[in-house]
């Protein structure tokens, strides 16, 4: 740590560190104090802050909690006011294991709010997904009275920091460090990019942006559907859409929209569509007409039965509306 300049994250369930020097960019991940101690209010509202090293916990199964080696190192800041987010935090790191503390002093570079007066453009946020060669970074906006939104990713050599790539112009929700996630999605040993649409819960099913590795330069997929899955034994990807809704004798039918793809030289082609449709509650089934596929296929549809006005899965067409009994209302999206 002595001579060391370093970044710290820090959000209300995840802190970590990471040496501006190293070209990895690791992530060095801590824990805070109160989460240890069980006694934690408001992270924020604390008016002094300890970060453990997380490597210096284990999880004691006798006592089923976690518990702190003797040896453990960890940041002390103590600073006025109530707020952990204050321009300066003056402090220290004490070294666990050389018994000796080193004195640290950050400023503060930015702060991601989502008070509904703030705003801010294109900042970028480190991503906890990285690989070997790459790391990357979310880029956030936010206009007042909105919703923080993910504008971009940005993609950076290890080697350098050099950046490399620019993916723009996206719109999906804000997922703090977990915006990206990596997967060998055309299985030639090299990790693909996969950005995520919504927050956690906020759509039924997984809901990712695909990106593939080619030859280092991150390239759209456009796969279509919710809950993509990849098959290695043939290199395709299947992705589907679910439409619920009621029939003239209010029963409940759900209409599937499976859409196969093959992949071929860094792409993934569209080979099929096949569409079924169900009666949920007589249990029959059969292959879709055309004007049920397309309503599915064009429509945003309702998938949150509890709440009719809920948004669901993505449309082509109506980008704020549900579909609910046989017509359009008035929809909202639940990204929180």
């Amino acid at each position: 740590m002595e001579d060391k300049e370093i970044t710290l994250y820090l959000s209300t369930i995840k802190a970590f560190w990471v040496d501006k020097d190293d070209h990895k960019q690791i992530q060095h991940v801590l824990s805070y104090d109160c989460v240890l101690m069980d006694s934690c209010d408001e992270v924020i509202q604390q008016t002094s802050l300890k970060l453990y090293d997380d490597k210096d916990i284990y999880f004691d199964n006798n006592d089923n909690r976690p518990k702190m080696k003797n040896s453990i190192s960890y940041f002390k800041f103590n600073h006025s006011g109530q707020t952990l987010f204050n321009q300066t935090l003056i402090g220290y790191w004490f070294d666990g294991k050389k018994n000796q503390q080193y004195p640290v002093k950050l400023q503060k570079q930015f702060e991601i709010s989502d008070e509904a007066d703030d705003e801010f453009d294109r900042l970028e946020l480190l991503q906890a997904d990285s690989s070997d060669k790459f790391y990357f970074t979310a880029v956030l906006s936010k206009k007042k009275k909105e919703k923080i939104k993910l504008v971009g990713v940005n993609v950076y050599e290890k080697s350098n920091h050099q950046l490399i790539q620019k993916i723009q112009n996206l719109h999906y929700s804000y997922n703090q460090f977990n915006s990206i996630y990596l997967e060998d999605i055309n299985f030639d040993g090299n990790l693909d990019l996969a950005i995520k649409k919504y927050a956690s819960s906020a759509r039924i099913g997984e809901n990712y942006d695909y990106y593939i590795n080619n030859k280092g330069k991150f390239v759209a997929t456009n796969l279509w559907g919710s809950d993509i899955d990849f098959n290695p034994k043939d290199k395709s990807a299947t992705g589907k859409k679910n439409c619920y809704d009621y029939n003239e004798k209010q029963q409940r039918v759900l209409t599937t929209i499976q859409s196969i793809y093959h992949y071929q030289k860094y792409k993934y082609i569209n080979i099929k569509n096949s569409c079924q449709f169900k009666n949920i509650d007589t249990q029959k089934h059969r292959k879709c007409n055309e004007d049920e596929y397309n309503a599915c296929l064009l429509n945003r549809n309702n998938i949150n039965r509890e709440n009719p006005h809920m948004i669901g899965e993505d449309n082509i067409l109506y980008k704020n509306m549900v579909w609910y009994k046989g017509k359009f209302i008035d929809g909202i999206v639940d990204d929180e």
